[in-house]
C-alpha cells in the first residue's frame, strides 16, 4: 500500500508538470507570435493573452487539434490565491495608499450595486416578454460579471437545489463567457484608447522612437535584476525562499480560516481566495515592526506573481467555453451589453475622479475584475502596467479582498431573499450598494482636499 501511494503520487506530480510543460510552451508560443507580429505589440496584449487564445482555437472547442488539460480550467481559481498572497508581503502602506485603497472599495462596490440593481431590474421586465427566463435570471449580471463562471455556478446552484429553479445557471454561464470576451476585446480597445490620450504612466505610445518598451531584447541600460539576495546561497536558494514566504502565508490562512468556518458555519461562504492574503496581511504586520523584515524582498515576491499570474491568463483564456448556445441569447446579450457599458463608464467616470494617481491603470483593472474575475482585472493591467510599476494591481487586490466578504456571500442571499420576499429586493441591495459608495466616496474627498 505504501509503494502503490507513493507512485500514485508521483503520477499525481508528473501530470501537473506535464500539464505546466503544455501552458508554458503556448506561453512562450505566444511571445514568439507577438514578436513577429508587431500590431499586437502596438495593441499592448500581452504573450499570456495570445497563447491562452492560441490554445483555446487548438482544443476540442475550435479546431481540435490538442487536448486541453483538464487542470487548466481549475488553475486560475488556485493560481490568483498565490497572486493576491504576494500583493500585500512587502508592501509599505501609507496614508495616500490606504485612501486609495478605500476609494477602490467604494469604486468596486459602487459598480456591484449598479449591477446588482440594473441586471436585476432589466431581467425583470425582459421577463414579461420571454416568458421561459426563469424567475431571478437578471441577478446572474452580477454574479457572472464580477466573479466569473464559478460564482456564477454557485449562484445558478443554489437557485436550482435549495429553490427548484432551473436555467440559472446556463445563462450564467454564458453571461460569464461574454464577460470575459468583452473584459479582453473592450478592454484592449480601452487600453489604446487611455495610452493614446497619455493617461497611461507606465506604458509609452511611441512605438517608433521607444521599440523596446514593446517587445524584442532589451537594451543593456534597461535591464534590471528581477530580485536582491537576502540571505547566503549556501544554505538556501533566494527565490526558493522567497517562494517559501508565500506559500507558507498561505497554509495559515488555510488552516486559521478552515478552523474559522468551522467554528462559525455561517462564514463557509466567504471564498477561499482570501485565505492567503488576510494571512501575509497579518504575517507582514508582524515583520515590519521587526529586524526580520529584510528577509522579505518585494522585487522577488513580484517576479514569483508575475509567473503566477501568466498561468493565470493562459489557463483563463485556454478554457473560455464557446460552447455556450441558448435560444434565449438575445435578452441575455441585452442586459450584458448594458452591464457592460455602464460597467466601463463607472469604472473612467469614478476612477478619474477619485484616484489622484494612476488612475487609468485602476480603472483597467475595475473595468477587467468587474467584466470577469480578479484575474482578468489583473490581466487588463499587465496590459498597460507591464512591470508593475505603478499601485493598481495592490489597490485592486486589497479592495477586492476588503469586498470578498460580502460578494462572497451573496449568492447564497440573494436568491434565499428574492425567493421568499420578492425579487424587489435584490434591486433595492444593488441600489443602495451602488449609491452610498458614490457619497462616501464624495466626503471623502472633498476630506482630502481641506
Amino acid at each position: 500500500k505504501w509503494k502503490r501511494k507513493i507512485e500514485e503520487d508521483i503520477m499525481t506530480f508528473s501530470s501537473i508538470f506535464n500539464d505546466l510543460v503544455i501552458l508554458f510552451s503556448f506561453l512562450l508560443i505566444g511571445f514568439v507570435i507577438r514578436e513577429i507580429i508587431k500590431p499586437l505589440q502596438k495593441l499592448y496584449i500581452p504573450a499570456s493573452i495570445i497563447g491562452g487564445v492560441l490554445a483555446l482555437i487548438m482544443g476540442s472547442q475550435v479546431l481540435n487539434i490538442i487536448e486541453i488539460p483538464k487542470s487548466f480550467s481549475s488553475m486560475p481559481g488556485v493560481m490568483i490565491v498565490f497572486v493576491l498572497t504576494c500583493s500585500v508581503l512587502g508592501v509599505e502602506i501609507n496614508k495616500s495608499k490606504i485612501n486609495a485603497y478605500i476609494n477602490h472599495l467604494c469604486i468596486m462596490v459602487s459598480i456591484y450595486g449598479m449591477q446588482m440593481c440594473i441586471g436585476t431590474g432589466l431581467g425583470y421586465f425582459l421577463r414579461k416578454i420571454w416568458n421561459d427566463l426563469p424567475f431571478g435570471w437578471g441577478t446572474a449580471a452580477t454574479f457572472s460579471f464580477w466573479g466569473g463562471h464559478g460564482t456564477a455556478a454557485s449562484a445558478g446552484a443554489v437557485w436550482a437545489e435549495d429553490y427548484g429553479i432551473v436555467g440559472n445557471t446556463d445563462i450564467g454561464l454564458i453571461m460569464s463567457t461574454i464577460g470575459v470576451l468583452a473584459c479582453m476585446i473592450f478592454g484592449t480597445i480601452l487600453i489604446n484608447w487611455g495610452v493614446r490620450k497619455g493617461y497611461a504612466v507606465s506604458v509609452s505610445n511611441d512605438f517608433k522612437t521607444n521599440p523596446s518598451a514593446f517587445g524584442g531584447i532589451l537594451p543593456l541600460e534597461k535591464r534590471a535584476p528581477i530580485g536582491q539576495s537576502r540571505v547566503p546561497s549556501s544554505g538556501i536558494d533566494n527565490l526558493a525562499f522567497q517562494l517559501a514566504i508565500v506559500l507558507f502565508c498561505i497554509l495559515i490562512g488555510n488552516k486559521a480560516m478552515s478552523l474559522v468556518k468551522t467554528l462559525i458555519p455561517f462564514l463557509k461562504v466567504l471564498p477561499s481566495l482570501m485565505n492567503g492574503i488576510l494571512a501575509s496581511m497579518f504575517v507582514w504586520s508582524i515583520l515590519k515592526r521587526t529586524k526580520y523584515k529584510e528577509y522579505v524582498d518585494r522585487k522577488t515576491i513580484n517576479s514569483l506573481s508575475g509567473v503566477a499570474l501568466e498561468i493565470t491568463i493562459v489557463s483563463a483564456m485556454a478554457t473560455i467555453d464557446l460552447k455556450m448556445v441558448s435560444q434565449l441569447f438575445l435578452p441575455i446579450l441585452i442586459v450584458s451589453f448594458v452591464i457592460i457599458l455602464l460597467t466601463a463608464i463607472f469604472s473612467i467616470v469614478l476612477c478619474k475622479k477619485w484616484h489622484k494617481l494612476n488612475w487609468f491603470e485602476k480603472c483597467c483593472g475595475s473595468y477587467g475584475a468587474a467584466t470577469g474575475s480578479v484575474p482578468t482585472g489583473l490581466a487588463l493591467i499587465r496590459c498597460v502596467d507591464p512591470e508593475g510599476k505603478t499601485d493598481a494591481a495592490d489597490t485592486l487586490a486589497i479592495g477586492n479582498s476588503l469586498w470578498a466578504p460580502v460578494y462572497g456571500s451573496m449568492p447564497a442571499i440573494i436568491p434565499m431573499l428574492a425567493v421568499t420576499m420578492g425579487i424587489n429586493i435584490p434591486i433595492a441591495i444593488g441600489v443602495v450598494f451602488m449609491v452610498v459608495p458614490i457619497i462616501i466616496g464624495t466626503i471623502l474627498l472633498k476630506l482630502s482636499k481641506k
